[in-house]
């Protein structure tokens, strides 16, 4: 196996094809349920950050967790005023219509997943050709959350939840669209941190994640 020294990273493996991608996911975790929420980004120099971080940060030199929690408040009372608070008769939570809004082009804290690796790999591979790309999987048993159940709770209680933790939450939306579906969707989200590997709380434990560079080669 080869292997990439990334900035953001540090020394990942870089496999060649995708046999050599599946022993590596697969040994990764030989002792545990080998589950992961995986994450494909086009450049493996992109830190790993929410569509709202990357909006905020135009502005704001440091994006803290208070100037997301502001924002994002914002784009509830927006867009419940738009209307769009209900969907097929059905008033939607606040951490849905954050989902809704994300898959239509709103940016939010949600880091769009897949549970499918594949999805993952097609992200890393469908742009910057020339460049290595990031296959970021997280491991179920340093993310916390619920999956299969329905969000309940207000904003203002899910972003209580987050204060304390360095893990990221998964949550799996209701499937309202093809696009869901079709991608195995699943959201992580977690409070703002400001670490060089980005925005979204990522255990130091390293067996939490899997990092793998996809190359230009890979790509094609």
């Amino acid at each position: 196996m080869m292997f990439f020294d990334s900035e953001l990273f540090g020394k990942v493996p870089s496999p060649e094809s995708i046999e050599d991608l599946l022993a590596l996911v697969k040994s990764h975790a030989p002792n545990r349920r080998n589950v992961y929420f995986w994450r494909g980004q086009s450049d493996i120099q992109w830190p790993i950050h929410s569509a709202a971080y990357r909006r905020l940060n135009i502005t704001n030199k440091e994006v803290t967790e208070q100037i997301m929690q502001s924002y994002e408040k914002s784009l509830l009372e927006h867009a419940t005023h738009q209307g769009y608070r209900y969907d097929n008769n059905r008033e939607l939570k606040d951490l849905e219509l954050l989902a809704k809004l994300q898959h239509h082009g709103a940016a939010t804290r949600l880091l769009d997943c897949s549970r499918n690796l594949l999805i993952g790999l097609w992200f890393a591979c469908t742009s910057e050709q020339e460049k290595n790309g990031l296959l970021f999987g997280f491991h179920s048993n340093f993310v916390g959350g619920y999956e299969n159940e329905l969000e309940v709770r207000s904003y203002a209680d899910v972003c209580n939840e987050l204060e304390g933790y360095d893990h990221p939450f998964v949550w799996q939306p209701p499937v309202v669209s093809k696009r869901i579906a079709s991608q195995s969707a699943q959201f992580l989200y977690s409070g703002v941190t400001n670490k060089p590997s980005g925005s979204v709380a990522i255990s130091n434990n390293i067996d939490s994640y899997i990092a793998i560079n996809i190359t230009p080669s890979f790509k094609n």
